[in-house]
């Protein structure tokens, strides 16, 4: 093996044992999965993670360009950012409350932005990555020995670092899409999931609120 390829073999391992931190957490963008499950299946997860990646990718090679002022910038932004994506979250929240009132089967109702459609679940995987500082942030803190790893073997060290990461989003989110279309199949557990589903939300806006605003955390997390 190459000097060049037992680099870019380090930066794939390094890779999987980073993205957990970010990819695996619980959050918005999880608990979004779960709803989309609900309405269509695992494949509506997917659907979540490609919005997720629609903004990720051009904002990882973006920060590989120029991380610093891009990371100046976020933080600039950081409290319309935060507090957008709650309010976002907040009629997310609203919306799952909804469906475990009218429990599986029952058909789809007038709320724009209900994940009943794959372009639905796209879009919101998009606005709650976009909109999510605390995502943005990850990249800059967590995330950004990645970014200098890739940086080191132009092109194809961006191409395995991101490679080696994505898959990850992708696994998770159709896995707990599919938890969500599971329940859809039994009366009971869908109105407890999507009940559940919406006092999660709930508390993360109103933590991201307090951070934003107060610098206090009401969850542990």
């Amino acid at each position: 093996m190459s000097g060049e390829e037992g680099g870019l073999a380090r930066l794939a391992v390094k890779t999987v044992l980073i993205t957990p931190s970010g990819a695996l957490s619980p959050g918005p963008l999880s608990l979004s999965a779960i709803v989309a499950g609900a309405y269509l299946g695992w494949v509506g997860g997917v659907f979540v993670a490609l919005g997720h990646m629609a903004f990720e990718l051009p904002f990882v090679f973006l920060l590989l360009k120029a991380s610093s002022s891009i990371e100046l910038y976020i933080k600039r932004l950081y409290r319309p950012l935060t507090t957008a994506i709650s309010l976002f979250i907040l009629y997310f929240s609203i919306l799952s409350f909804e469906a475990a009132a009218r429990g599986p089967g029952a058909g789809n109702s007038a709320i724009p932005l209900e994940p009943s459609s794959y372009a639905t679940a796209f879009v919101i995987g998009v606005v709650l990555t976009g909109f999510n500082a605390h995502f943005l942030l990850w990249w800059v803190s967590v995330g950004f020995p990645l970014i200098t790893g890739a940086a080191r073997s132009p092109p194809l060290g961006a191409l395995v670092m991101y490679a080696s990461h994505v898959w990850m989003d992708f696994a998770w989110l159709a896995l707990l899409a599919g938890m969500g279309d599971v329940a859809s199949t039994f009366a009971p557990a869908y109105r407890a999931l999507m009940a559940l589903v919406g006092l999660m939300l709930l508390l993360f806006a109103f933590d991201l609120l307090a951070r934003a605003w107060l610098g206090k955390r009401l969850l542990p997390l």
